[in-house]
């Protein structure tokens, strides 16, 4: 690896070229490691993991992509990149092969903190939110820029995430010339290395300013610009219990905390933006739309609706079939709203999922949902599903019906047939999700 210095943007410019465009470029204002020998890992070396949030993260991730990128919507690189990339952790590098991307990382110095706000929902009752806000500013000294061979990183796998495009938009892995490297669970290895560039802080951000980049929305574009952001940012606030002793003045954090670059102050916040706060359906409701036989209600841990399990695995339910011989349709209901990104405009949330009987061995699997607007859980039903049928073998067997959820997704309803397959294990064993 080459140990190098500029002292001028033209000189900058100079030893950039002189590595072709086969390389990846990563900016960071310190270096870490021993002299000429880096140590970058990734985000979950540095912080671990909280499997709860990973498994939220994911969830939206997969649903994000479902809606503006179908075509990598089960891709586990792109799930990473949108963690990595809007505030959460990943098993991988972020890279760029713009290099006054990295110049400008390699100058900016990040910090956050919490703001809480004062705000109204859509009744105009008054809220507090808490939010992560963040930002760059330029640093005084000087900076790194690593170089990184495309040939020899592409061993452990590369993805260029500037295929995640949305049409008439600029999404922040578009904005950041973004690549990830991984996946990796070690320091990048040397011999990836071509080289570190030392710089004047300000010749770096002479340099990014030389290429447009002037201030944060030009790498973290606004709602406006990246739908994507716009999508996480429109999921549900959940209330912080212990955060306040005013009992009409409840507080509330957004469902992923993630680091917000731009003011999104409302002084009353439109009915799309719920702030759920623990309501259960029976406690609001006195029926729920789509089910004519009546039931039961199972409530369940959030991991049922955030989990995955094998694909691959039978269709073999037998604590549930009890539970519909014994009290007809089944709804399991969870302690979350999760808000499907497709769905932004509506106050529609899946609170969970219902198994109705439909004819001797015949179920269908449906989505389990409530009208949130504000404050208030307004309405519950069940959304169209689809069937199953229970073979000689006590596996079921998809048998479609004219009924059926007409959407053609099948990501949404393996994501049902998913949270069944974690209920069973929870009605199996539920000490062992404590």
């Amino acid at each position: 690896m080459k140990i190098c210095e500029a002292r001028t943007v033209e000189n900058l410019v100079e030893l950039i070229a002189s590595f072709g465009d086969d390389v990846l470029f990563r900016g960071q204002t310190s270096h870490y490691g021993e002299p000429g020998a880096p140590s970058i890992g990734t985000s979950f070396d540095r912080k671990g993991c909280i499997p709860s949030e990973m498994l939220k993260w994911c969830r939206y991730s997969q649903g994000v992509l479902d809606t503006f990128i179908a075509k990598h919507r089960a891709d586990f690189a792109y799930q990473q990149a949108l963690l990595q990339h809007y505030g959460w952790r990943s098993f991988y590098v972020d890279c760029t092969s713009n290099p006054a991307v990295a110049a400008w990382f390699a100058s900016h110095k990040y910090s956050e903190k919490i703001q809480p706000e004062l705000s109204e929902d859509c009744d105009e009752r008054s809220v507090i939110l808490k939010k992560r806000m963040a930002q760059y500013t330029p640093q005084a000294g000087v900076g790194h820029v690593y170089v990184l061979s495309k040939q020899d990183a592409n061993q452990v796998g590369l993805v260029d995430l500037a295929t995640l495009t949305v049409q008439g938009f600029r999404p922040r892995t578009v904005a950041q010339s973004a690549w990830l490297l991984g996946p990796i669970h070690n320091p990048i290895p040397q011999n990836f290395y071509l080289a570190q560039i030392t710089v004047p802080s300000e010749v770096l951000q002479a340099y990014a300013a030389s290429h447009g980049l002037t201030d944060t929305s030009t790498l973290f574009p606004t709602t406006t610009d990246d739908p994507i952001l716009k999508a996480l940012l429109e999921l549900p606030w959940e209330e912080i219990k212990t955060a306040s002793t005013l009992k009409n003045l409840p507080v509330f954090k957004r469902a992923l905390e993630l680091p917000e670059y731009h003011p999104s102050f409302m002084k009353i916040a439109p009915a799309q933006t719920t702030f759920y706060r623990g309501a259960r359906i029976l406690d609001t409701q006195v029926s729920i739309d789509g089910d004519s036989h009546g039931g039961i209600f199972v409530e369940i841990p959030d991991m049922v609706l955030y989990g995955t399990a094998d694909a691959n695995k039978p269709l073999r339910f037998p604590e549930i079939e009890k539970l519909i011989e014994k009290n007809g349709t089944v709804a399991f209901e969870a302690d979350a709203l999760i808000k499907h990104a497709s769905l932004g405009h509506l106050t529609l949330y899946q609170k969970g999922v219902g198994v109705m009987p439909r004819g001797p061995d015949l179920f269908e699997v449906c989505e389990l949902s409530v009208k949130h607007p504000g404050l208030q859980l307004t309405g519950a039903g069940f959304i169209r599903g689809w069937t199953y049928r229970k073979q000689p073998s006590g596996a079921w067997a998809r048998e479609a019906q004219t009924s059926d959820c007409p959407c053609g997704n099948p990501i949404v309803h393996a994501q049902h047939i998913c949270a069944l397959h974690i209920a069973e294990d929870f009605l199996r064993d539920p000490e062992g999700f404590e």
